[in-house]
Parts: structure tokens; C-alpha cells; sequence
């Protein structure tokens, strides 16, 4: 059975034109989880014998902006579930094509799909530090599921997220799974498919192991996983995340937040580039390109 997204959409609309918003705790409060992996790297500059803290906080800062602008928030650690109230940036709004991980047997893990195009989603939604477009706003208490990793190089760190699709959402949460670490490497400092597909299959057996733990089923299995290379004198951080938050009004076209139910990833661009340049007020911080 469906999760009633429809009775979500008129309470997941941020109070500000162009800053989406933190959730609230109330039990009847709705939100929209926004996937993410990104990873951060900074100089070993501002460490001594003592402490590394400064330079783990410099990575953590440029990981938050380097793929989707989740700078300046009072991240708030939670459980990792989408509920009864949430809807999925990616999947219940602006629904992604599913395409099959390259990393995941197919015959398998027939359930299992590429993160890859939520992720994107995500991205367009917040835009980048450089290239900002509904950003959330500064200073905000912000409920999120997320871990993070720090190593010092030369290393390689990796994260990895899984979303799982309950079988029945009128009854049971959304699942994420996260892990983090690093990788061997090998000649040319390279990370052999072996090494990622082992890792995303450790993940997905997690997903089977909660869902029997919690006796909930669960349809559809989405699998993301990046990697990144340290160098020696830097430090590396890896953030999996996903933000429970209220959508920017000038992110929803036409002040309707049905209409991203069908609307297209593609779609929304085009409609939020047409509002940007039919109104005074910019709807972008700064214009999508």
C-alpha cells in the first residue's frame, strides 16, 4: 500500500521564497527527506600535537558545500527513516527513472537501483556553495540523518547510502543505511570494482538484516557509493545524509506542490528558470545554469 503523499504536500512548504527549511518534531509534522553522499578534502594547516579538530571541522565545512549547498546549518543527528509524514526528494517528488547500479548484479539484487539519480535531484534542488539555488536557510536547526567520516592522507575514504522503499508505507518508514571508511588501493593508486561492489553488498545485506530485525518488507533498495582520494598533508571527509526538510516556495512551480508528483526532474528546471526570469525577485540566488 501507498503512503498518501498528497495529504503531505500543502505542510512541506517553507515559511521563505528562496530557502528551503528545517522540519519541525511534532508528530504531525511533514517533511522531504533529500539524499546525499559528498566528500570535502582540506589541508593538514591549523592541527598540533594535540588536536586535528580544526582541520576535521575546515573538511566537514567544504564537504557540506561541495556537492549540495547544506552549508551553514545546525545539523541535529536523527534515526535514519523516512516516515508516515515524509516524502522522498527524487522518488515521491520529481520521481527519477530507476536505472540499475553497474556495480550490482542485476539477477542477484533484481530489487536494487542507482542512488545516483536522487542524488542529482538533490543537487539541483540546493545547488553548490559556487552556484546556489535554494539553499537551506542559514542558522536553521536542522533535523538530519547523517554520518560522517574523517581520515587523514594518503588514504582513499568512501561513503555509501542505502534507501530502502517499505513494501507496504501506509504502515512502515522508509529505510537509510549508511557506512563509511577507507579503501586499499592498488597499482595507480586505483580502487578495483571488487572492493566498491564488496562494500555495496555488505550494504545491502544491512537492509536485509533491519528488515528482518523489524519484520518490515522492503520493494526497492536504491544504493549510492563515492569514493575520493586523500593525498598526504590532507585531510579527507565524507558526509551520507539526508535532510528532512520544507521546500522553498520558489522551488515549487507554480505555488502547487502536486504538480511535482509527475513533474520530471528536467521539467522543473525548465518551469523554475521561467518563474526566475518572469519575476523581479529572484527566484535563484544565483540563476540555475
Amino acid at each position: 500500500m501507498e503512503r498518501n503523499i498528497t495529504d503531505i504536500l500543502p505542510n512541506i512548504v517553507s515559511p521563505f521564497d528562496i530557502y528551503c527549511s528545517a522540519s519541525g518534531m511534532q508528530p504531525t509534522d511533514a517533511y522531504v527527506t533529500t539524499p546525499l553522499i559528498t566528500t570535502g578534502i582540506a589541508p593538514i594547516e591549523c592541527s598540533h600535537s594535540g588536536s586535528d579538530l580544526l582541520d576535521k571541522i575546515i573538511a566537514f565545512d567544504r564537504a557540506e558545500g561541495e556537492f549540495a549547498n547544506i552549508t551553514q546549518t545546525n545539523m541535529v543527528t536523527v534515526s535514519s527513516f523516512n516516515g508516515l509524514n515524509g516524502a522522498i526528494w527524487g522518488y515521491d517528488l520529481l520521481p527519477q527513472e530507476l536505472t540499475r547500479h553497474p556495480l550490482v548484479d542485476e539477477n542477484q539484487f533484481p530489487h536494487v537501483y542507482d542512488a545516483t539519480p536522487l542524488f542529482e535531484a538533490t543537487q539541483a534542488l540546493y545547488g553548490t556553495v559556487q552556484d546556489k539555488h535554494f539553499p537551506i536557510a542559514p542558522g536553521q536547526h536542522l533535523l538530519c540523518a547523517y554520518k560522517t567520516f574523517h581520515h587523514t592522507g594518503p588514504c582513499v575514504i568512501y561513503g555509501a547510502l542505502a534507501l530502502a522503499i517499505a513494501e507496504d508505507r501506509s504502515r512502515n518508514a522508509d529505510l537509510y543505511m549508511e557506512d563509511q571508511g577507507t579503501l586499499a588501493v592498488g597499482h595507480a593508486n586505483t580502487v578495483s570494482p571488487e572492493q566498491q561492489s564488496a562494500v555495496i553488498e555488505n550494504l545491502i545485506l544491512s537492509v536485509e538484516r533491519i528488515s528482518q530485525n523489524l519484520g518490515v518488507r522492503y520493494e526497492k533498495v536504491f544504493i549510492g557509493f563515492k569514493h575520493r582520494n586523500v593525498k598526504a598533508g590532507e585531510i579527507g571527509c565524507v558526509i551520507t545524509a539526508a535532510p528532512y526538510i520544507h521546500l522553498a516556495r520558489h522551488a515549487i512551480p507554480h505555488g502547487d506542490p502536486s504538480l511535482l508528483q509527475e513533474m520530471k526532474l528536467d521539467e522543473w528546471r525548465k518551469q523554475i528558470q521561467e518563474n526566475f526570469m518572469q519575476t523581479s525577485s529572484n527566484s535563484f540566488i544565483n540563476a540555475m545554469p
